[in-house]
C-alpha cells in the first residue's frame, strides 16, 4: 500500500461525510461531526519596519526570575534575566509604578516596608568571559547594591558574598567575601538604615568573623557562630552563638565557646525563639550526633537539649524546623554511625605485600543483588540524598518532650501546620515494584503528642497524597477511583460523594496505569466537607455522604474551574469564603478569573479574555493580587489588581525591543483521525501572512499542545525550535495534539500527525511539499518512528529519541539511576505488557527495526552524557540508516545531558536545525556539514 495514501477505511469516511446533511443524518449517533470550520486571514501586520529575529535578538530577551514583594506588599524586587547576557535588578512599588533599576544584578531582597533593596551585583559578562582562569573571575567584582525605594539613591558595597535585613527592616546585614578560598570565617557587618528614607552613609557595625549567621523575620534580632583561635593553643579552634539585638546594638553570647561545631541557626515564626544544633567537629562525610540548643526571648542564655533515641542520633541532615506558633520543633534522626575505616597504611614487609586482607581493602566493587529494594544504580544517583534521609521526631519546647514519629528513614513527614497530627508517607514495601511498576506508597495518620500511628491507606500510587482535616481528625484521599475519608478517633473508613456521578479520576488518561484523581481544593473549617475536583467543577463532598457541584456550569461548558491558593499557610478554606477561582476552556483554551461565594454557590466573572492569566501572588494587605496574562504576542508581565479586578496596572515591561520584530497570531484548529477521533493543533502563522499562498511547515509537538494556543513561547536558544524566530523565516508553525493508542505509542503520533498535516493543506496553507517534523526525547521518538511510517516529511529533526524499544527496555535513566522498565509497561510508551509477556509491541514500535522504510532526510541530536535516553539509542539508529545508505547525520555533543546546558552547543544546533530545514524545506544550499560531515574533533 503507497504509505502517502489514506487507507481505504479513511476515504470510506471522507466519502460519507462528503454526502451532505441527508446522508450524515443517516449514520449512528455515535459519529464525530466534522472538523469546525475555521478560515485564516491574511496578516494585517504591515512588515516593512519589521526585521526577522535572530539568534542574538533571542539571547537578549529576558525573563522574570527571583520575584519577592516586601512584608507589606507595597514594594516587589525582581531579577530581569536574559537568555544569555547580563540580568538586571528591579524594584517596583506595586500601588504607583514607580520603577528602579540596578544594572548587573540579581537576587533582590527588600526590607520589611519596601523602602530599601539590596541586591547581588556582578561584573558585566563581558569581563567574566574575559578572564582567563579562576584567579581572574575570582577578583571581579561581586559587589551588593543598596538601593533606596523613594528617591533611587544607589550606596554600593564592595566584595560583598550575602545580604539580608532584620526583620524591621532598619538595619542591613552584609557577609564579606572570603579573602581567600581557604578561608572558614566571613566578616559580618551591619548598616544602619534611617527612618526618613535616606542612607546612613558609612555608619557600620562589626559584629565579627563568623560561619552561620541568621536573621529573626520579625523583630530586630541577628544570631551568629563566632570563630576564633584559643588564645592559650594556636592549633584549637573555637566557636560561640552571639545573638545581636540590632534596636540597641547589644550583643548576648547564647553558648560558650566550644570545640564543638555550632550550626543550623533556625528562628521562629515571630523572632522570640532560636534553636541550633552543636557537635563535634568530624571529618568530611563522617556524621556525628547533634544536640539541640533552645533559646527563648524570655532567658539570657541557650540550654542545650539531649534527644535521645537508643541505636539513632540526632542528625543535622535534618535543619531543626519551627511550627508556625513556636511551640514544638521537628527535627530528624538518623541510624548511629558506623567507625570511620581506618586509611590503608602502605605495607611494610614482604609478608605485607602480599597481605590478601591488605590487598582486599582497596577493591572498587559494587553487587548488584536482584532482591535489592533499590538497584545499584539507583543506589548510586541517590547516594547523597540517602545520607540526608531521617527518621521524623518532634520536640515539644514547654514539656521538653521529645516524640519520635517514626522509626524508618523512608518515613516522609508532611510539612503542614496541624497541631494534634500529621500525616508520614512511606513506601519502603513497594522500592522494587518502582523498577517495572512505578512509584507506591502508605500513608498513616501519626498523633504528635504520643506518636501513635494508624494507617490511612495501603498500596496508593505516590501521585494520590491523603489530606488532613483542620484539627486532624480526618483524612480524605482517593483509592480505587472513590474518594474515602478515614477517621482518627474511630479508626473507620467510609465513601465520599458516591451520589455525585461523576469521575473523579483523569478522563484523558490513556496511560496502562490507573488514572490519577484530579486533586482536592481544600477542607472546610468547620470539618463539615472537604473540596474536591472533578474534570471541570469544584465539588463539596460533606461527611454526610452527600455532594454539591459548587461551580455547576463546568463539565456542560467544558470550561474547569480550579481553586487558587490565595493564602498557602490556610489550613483550611472557612465556609461562606469568597474564592477566587482561575478557569481554564478546554474548548477555546481561554483562561479567566472568578469568584465562587462558598456561601450561596454564586460564581461570578472577574476577568476572562481569549489568553492565559496566572495568579501570581494573592496581597492581602492590599486587598488585591499580582498576576500575568500573556498570549502568543504578549508577553507575561506582571500586572497588580484590585480584588474584583476592575482596575488593573501593568508593573513591568521586560521586552519592549519585542516590537521591531516579525512575530504572528496562534490559531486553533481541529481534525479527524481515522476513526473518527477529534483532535486540535495550534497553527502559528506569520506577521504578513497572506492566505494565498502555501507556506513551508514546521511541526513541532510532544503529547497534547493545543493548551498553547495562547502561551508567549518562552525566548531562548536551546533543543527546541523557537516559534517568532521561524515564523520570521517565512515558515508555518503547527503544533499538534497526539492520542495515543496502548500498545502503540509509534503508529498513535502517525494516526494523529497526518489528518492534521491533511488539514493544514486543505486550509491552503501548507506547501505539501515542504513540511519538516521536529520532535525531542519522548517526541524524537514519534519523529525516529513516524518517518518509518510515512514520507509525507520533507526532513525530520529527532532529539534524543528512543529508537529499539528491546534494548532501551532494559537500560538504565542515569541521572535517577532508574530501570527503564517501567517507562515501557505502564509508562509513556504505553506499550501494557513486559517484553517477557509479548515481544511484539517492543518490535512493532521500534523505529531501528523498520529503518529500511525510511526515506525521509533524518538529523539525529544527543549528548553523551543523556541521564534520560540512554546515547546509544542514537548510535543504533544512526548505525541502521548508515548501513543502509540513508539520508541521516547525528549531533553529537560531548559531555551533554538530554537537554544541551553549553551555550555554544545550543546556539550550533539551532543554527544547524534551520540550515537543515531551509535547505529541504526552501532548496537553499545544503551546508557543508550535511553534505560531506565533520572530521573527529578533539576538544580541551
Amino acid at each position: 500500500m503507497n504509505r502517502n495514501q489514506p487507507s481505504v477505511r479513511r476515504l470510506a469516511l471522507c466519502f460519507t461525510l462528503a454526502l451532505g446533511t441527508f446522508a450524515c443524518s443517516q449514520l449512528p449517533t455515535s459519529v464525530t461531526p466534522a472538523p469546525t470550520a475555521v478560515v485564516i486571514p491574511s496578516s494585517a501586520v504591515v512588515t516593512d519596519v519589521l526585521r526577522p529575529l535572530t539568534f542574538s535578538d533571542i539571547m537578549q530577551f529576558r525573563e522574570i526570575k527571583q520575584r519577592s514583594v516586601s512584608s507589606n506588599q507595597q514594594a516587589m524586587v525582581y531579577t530581569a534575566e536574559p537568555d544569555y547576557g547580563d540580568s538586571t535588578g528591579y524594584l517596583v512599588n506595586v500601588l504607583t509604578g514607580q520603577q528602579f533599576s540596578v544594572p548587573y544584578a540579581d537576587r533582590g531582597q527588600l526590607n520589611a516596608d519596601g523602602s530599601f533593596a539590596l541586591f547581588r551585583q556582578r561584573s558585566p559578562l563581558l569581563l567574566r568571559e574575559q578572564a582567563t582562569d579562576k584567579a581572574a573571575r575570582d577578583a571581579l567584582a561581586h559587589d551588593a547594591v543598596l538601593l533606596n525605594a523613594v528617591t533611587g539613591e544607589q550606596q554600593l558595597f564592595a566584595a560583598i558574598d550575602r545580604f539580608a535585613f532584620t526583620g524591621d527592616g532598619h538595619q542591613a546585614l552584609l557577609l564579606a567575601r572570603k579573602a581567600d578560598s581557604n578561608d572558614k570565617t566571613q566578616l559580618l557587618s551591619a548598616v544602619q538604615l534611617t527612618n526618613t528614607g535616606r542612607m546612613e552613609q558609612g555608619k557600620s557595625i562589626e559584629l565579627g568573623q563568623i560561619s552561620e549567621f541568621a536573621v529573626a523575620e520579625q523583630g530586630t534580632l541577628v544570631a551568629y557562630v563566632l570563630e576564633f583561635t584559643d588564645q592559650d593553643d594556636d592549633s584549637l579552634t573555637l566557636q560561640q552563638v552571639m545573638l545581636w539585638d540590632a534596636a540597641f546594638d547589644r550583643r548576648f553570647e547564647l553558648a560558650p565557646p566550644s570545640a564543638a561545631r555550632y550550626q543550623q541557626l533556625i528562628f521562629s515564626a515571630d523572632g522570640q525563639q532560636l534553636v541550633f544544633f552543636a557537635g563535634e567537629r568530624a571529618e568530611k562525610n563522617q556524621e556525628v550526633a547533634q544536640q539541640l540548643w533552645h533559646w527563648p526571648s524570655e532567658q539570657n542564655k541557650a540550654a542545650p537539649h539531649e534527644l535521645k533515641h537508643e541505636g539513632w542520633q540526632l542528625s543535622a541532615q535534618q535543619a531543626p524546623r519551627f511550627s508556625e506558633d513556636g511551640k514544638r520543633v521537628f527535627v530528624g534522626f538518623r541510624p548511629e554511625s558506623a567507625p570511620a575505616a581506618p586509611d590503608i597504611e602502605p605495607p611494610q614487609s614482604e609478608a605485607e605485600l602480599f597481605d590478601s586482607e591488605r590487598l582486599l581493602s582497596d577493591r572498587r566493587l559494587q553487587v548488584w543483588h536482584g532482591q535489592d529494594d533499590r538497584i545499584n544504580s539507583q543506589q548510586k544517583a541517590e547516594h547523597q540524598q540517602a545520607q540526608r534521609r531521617t527518621a521524623p521526631a518532634v520536640f515539644w519546647l514547654q514539656d521538653e518532650q521529645l516524640v519520635l514519629l517514626g522509626e524508618d528513614v523512608e518515613d516522609r513527614l508532611y510539612e503542614s501546620e496541624h497541631s494534634e497530627a500529621a500525616l508520614i508517607s512511606n513506601g519502603r514495601p513497594y522500592l522494587q515494584d518502582l523498577t517495572w511498576d512505578g512509584r507506591f506508597h502508605d500513608v498513616w495518620h501519626v498523633h504528635l503528642r504520643t506518636g501513635a500511628r494508624q494507617q490511612v491507606f495501603a498500596r496508593n500510587r505516590t501521585v494520590e497524597r491523603a489530606h488532613l482535616s483542620p484539627t486532624g481528625r480526618y483524612a480524605a484521599y482517593q483509592q480505587g477511583g472513590s474518594w474515602q475519608l478515614f477517621d482518627s478517633h474511630t479508626g473507620e473508613r467510609r465513601t465520599l460523594g458516591s451520589d455525585a456521578g461523576v469521575s473523579w479520576l483523569d478522563e484523558t488518561h490513556d496511560r496502562p496505569e490507573p488514572a490519577s484523581s484530579y486533586g482536592v481544593a481544600g477542607w472546610l473549617a468547620d470539618e463539615t466537607a472537604v473540596l474536591v475536583y472533578d474534570r471541570f467543577d469544584i465539588w463539596q463532598l460533606s461527611l454526610d455522604g452527600s455532594s454539591v457541584n459548587l461551580t455547576r456550569i463546568g463539565r456542560d461548558s467544558q470550561q474547569r474551574f480550579r481553586v487558587e491558593r490565595t493564602d498557602p499557610k490556610a489550613l483550611a478554606i472557612e465556609p461562606d469564603a469568597d474564592v477566587l477561582l482561575n478557569r481554564f476552556d478546554e474548548e477555546d483554551k481561554s483562561y479567566g478569573f472568578y469568584q465562587l461565594s462558598l456561601s450561596n454557590q454564586h460564581l461570578q466573572q472577574l476577568l476572562a479574555d481569549t489568553k492565559r492569566f496566572d495568579l501570581v501572588e494573592a496581597l492581602p494587605e492590599l486587598g488585591g493580587y499580582l498576576y500575568t496574562e500573556q498570549s502568543f504576542r504578549q508577553f507575561p508581565n506582571i500586572w497588580y489588581a484590585n480584588a474584583d479586578f476592575s482596575k488593573r496596572q501593568q508593573l513591568t515591561d521586560l521586552n519592549p525591543q519585542k516590537a521591531q520584530f516579525v512575530w504572528g497570531d496562534s490559531h486553533l484548529i481541529d481534525w479527524l483521525t481515522e476513526d473518527g477521533e477529534r483532535l486540535q493543533g495550534v497553527v502559528i502563522t506569520p506577521d504578513g501572512f497572506d492566505a494565498n499562498r502555501r507556506y513551508p511547515v514546521l511541526v513541532y509537538y510532544y503529547e497534547q499542545f493545543s493548551q498553547r494556543l495562547h502561551h508567549f513561547n518562552q525566548m531562548k536558544v536551546n533543543h527546541r525550535p523557537n516559534f517568532p524566530f521561524y515564523l520570521g523565516q517565512d515558515y508555518v508553525v503547527l503544533l499538534p495534539d497526539v492520542r495515543f493508542r496502548e500498545g502503540a505509542p509509534g503508529p498513535s503520533a502517525t494516526e494523529s500527525l497526518l489528518p492534521g498535516i491533511d488539514r493544514l493543506i486543505e486550509l491552503g496553507i501548507a506547501d505539501p511539499n515542504a513540511i519538516g517534523l521536529h520532535g525531542h526525547s519522548w517526541s524524537g521518538y514519534q519523529t525516529a518512528f513516524v518517518v518509518t511510517e510515512t514520507d509525507r516529511f520533507a526532513a525530520a529533526v529527532a532529539g534524543a529519541p528512543v529508537s529499539n524499544m528491546t534494548s532501551a527496555y532494559s537500560g538504565i535513566r542515569w541521572q535517577t539511576g532508574l530501570a527503564r522498565l517501567f517507562q515501557y509497561e505502564t509508562g509513556q510508551s504505553r506499550l501494557g505488557v513486559s517484553m517477557f509477556e509479548d515481544r511484539a509491541p517492543y518490535i512493532k514500535n521500534s523505529p531501528v527495526f523498520f529503518a529500511d522504510r525510511i526515506n525521509t532526510p533524518l538529523l539525529i541530536q544527543f549528548g553523551d552524557k543523556d541521564g534520560a535516553v540512554p546515547w546509544e539509542q542514537g548510535i543504533e539508529l544512526y548505525l541502521a540508516m548508515r548501513r543502509l545508505q540513508k539520508d541521516v547525520v547525528m549531533l553529537h555533543y560531548e559531555g551533554e545531558g538530554h537537554h544541551l546546558q553549553r551555550f555554544a552547543n545550543k546556539l550550533d544546533y539551532s543554527i544547524k536545525m534551520l540550515e537543515f530545514f531551509n535547505h529541504y524545506l526552501k532548496g537553499e544550499p545544503a551546508p557543508d556539514w550535511w553534505l560531506q560531515g565533520m572530521p573527529y574533533q578533539a576538544y580541551d
